[in-house]
């Protein structure tokens, strides 16, 4: 046998070296991955793409504690004062006030018969990157030990905004990166059940904040 020659994978008859196919029995000659190129160019995708999840296994390890970070806060019960920081905001619920009434003299908003007002003050601050837009910024709830949520009384909230002055919140426009605007808001709930009761302002960026 010369150095041209090799013997056939199938019959064992000398054949050329380099052919494709055995002349004498037309075995194919050639290895699996060049016989089968488009199992090979898959096989090769795979790979790449499983060295490129390895080679990348930190950012998903980052990902997977900013999840985790993300459902801390969701389940944690922060206090009045607590600053908390979520992906995007920065939220701090700074005053609460149980009242009769809100507003001043000229502009005045009553509990009515069996009621009281929740006051609330609290402040948002985009520690994102982008301006948030106005349906982004996180609206605030009032729940009870029940988790029944209240809404914000309209004409009692803008009393009590007249009268603390301290509203600068966005109502159409956006807020943009490290800006940081004061809402106030105010519920009317039932005197008794919020003086038995323990109460929270629960905001749609799931941040929950024990006020009673």
């Amino acid at each position: 046998m010369t150095g041209n020659l090799v013997s056939c994978k199938a019959c064992g008859k000398e054949i050329a070296k380099g052919v494709k196919k055995c002349p004498n029995c037309g075995k194919d000659q050639r290895n699996f991955f060049l016989r089968h190129k488009i199992i090979t160019l898959i096989l090769a995708i795979v790979v790449i793409v499983i060295i490129t999840n390895i080679g990348g296994g930190g950012s998903s390890s980052s990902s997977k504690t900013a999840s985790t970070k993300a459902a801390d806060t969701k389940e944690k019960l922060y206090s009045i004062g607590d600053t908390v920081k979520t992906e995007k905001t920065e939220v701090t619920v700074t005053k609460v006030e149980k009242r009769d009434s809100v507003g001043t003299q000229f502009v005045e908003k009553k509990a009515s018969d069996g009621g009281v007002i929740v006051a609330v003050q609290y402040t948002v601050k985009n520690i994102s990157k982008k301006p948030l837009s106005s349906f982004s910024i996180p609206s605030a709830k009032l729940v009870d030990s029940e988790g029944t949520s209240y809404d914000a009384d309209i004409d009692a909230s803008s009393s009590y905004a007249t009268e603390t002055k301290v509203d600068n919140s966005k109502i159409l426009s956006d807020l943009n990166p490290n800006i940081k605007v004061t809402d106030v808001k105010a519920f009317e709930v039932d005197k008794n059940a919020y003086a038995e009761g323990t109460w929270k302002l629960k905001f749609s960026n799931d941040v929950e904040v024990k006020i009673k």
